[in-house]
């Protein structure tokens, strides 16, 4: 049981998304060590601001470009670490002159297969068995898509919520303010009709 515990913990874990807002002309960069060998995982979507587009680069040890991208508005890129080193994550939204921009993203690195045989390389003894480990490398990288999937979903949701509660107001106050100046353009009319025919009588 507490090595199921302990299984969970480590999905949860790696299954983690970031939520972050890149503001016009600002460029956020994001950094994780991955060994040779090893199955680096990186997923974005835009989700709110402008055109729903974005900058996006991608480089290795050394600064060695793996992928650049003027404007992206989703992706997902999937390699395997060539060396070891830092490998670099930046969004930059240099296009938009005003409005910043939301974005959804999730960077994951998955251990190789020798990793988890050598114990020398092993920083902890959660799984024992290197197949296993291979297992819960993917399953953990599908559930953190999922997540991902569910956490844009989730904020979707609030955002139409807060159109339709906007739209629901409008026309609340349009159906009181409709009869009222209905009404008082009839007493006014009535008031002018009357005034207008009103004969005067001089004494």
């Amino acid at each position: 049981m507490l090595s199921f515990l302990l299984v969970i913990l480590v999905l949860l874990k790696s299954a983690y998304g970031f939520i972050i807002t890149v503001d016009a002309h600002e460029t956020m960069c994001f950094y994780d060590h991955a060994n040779a060998s090893d199955k680096v995982t990186i997923s974005f979507e835009v989700m709110e601001g402008g055109f729903k587009d974005v900058g996006v680069e991608i480089s290795g040890p050394g600064d060695d470009p793996l992928h650049h991208s003027d404007q992206d508005t989703q992706g997902s890129f999937t390699f395997t670490a060539m060396k070891d080193g830092l490998y670099q994550l930046c969004f930059d939204n240099k296009m938009s002159t005003l409005t910043p921009k939301i974005l959804m993203f999730q960077f994951h690195i998955a251990r190789a297969l020798e990793y988890y045989q050598d114990t020398s390389k092993r920083w902890d003894d959660v799984i024992e068995q290197a197949t296993v480990q291979t297992m819960i490398n993917e399953l953990s990288s599908k559930l953190g898509a999922v997540k991902m999937e569910q956490e844009y979903m989730h904020f979707r949701y609030r955002g139409h919520l807060e159109v339709s509660d906007m739209v629901e107001l409008r026309v609340l106050a349009w159906s009181i303010f409709g009869p009222m100046l209905l009404i008082i353009m009839t007493i006014l009319e009535v008031y002018y009709l009357k005034h207008f025919f009103e004969v005067r009588r001089v004494v």
